[in-house]
């Protein structure tokens, strides 16, 4: 099997959509990492609301929520997302 699409499968996104997910995960750490050394070595400087603590806290759940969702209707067998929404059927 091939080595770039059985995470991806496993993961139920594509290549691409996982490189943008990989990525985006790693340049917003990438910029908390510098806001929070420039405020270590320089405490005046005030870390953005959108870099601190929280903010990073609650945008990692939120791309693991995207990512678990993406997993669950990959392995779902009922999943019908595909489909235009007026030919879904209601499941219960």
């Amino acid at each position: 099997m091939n080595p770039f699409t059985i995470h991806t499968q496993q993961q139920g996104v594509t290549y691409v959509e996982h490189l943008y997910f990989a990525m985006g995960i790693a340049y917003r750490l990438f910029i908390s990492v510098l806001a929070f050394a420039a405020h270590a070595l320089l405490p005046f400087i005030d870390i953005k609301p959108e870099h601190d603590l929280e903010a990073t806290v609650a945008y990692l759940n939120e791309r693991n929520d995207w990512i678990e969702s993406a997993k669950h209707n990959a392995h779902s067998d009922t999943s019908t997302d595909f489909l235009p929404a007026n030919q879904r059927e209601i499941r219960v």
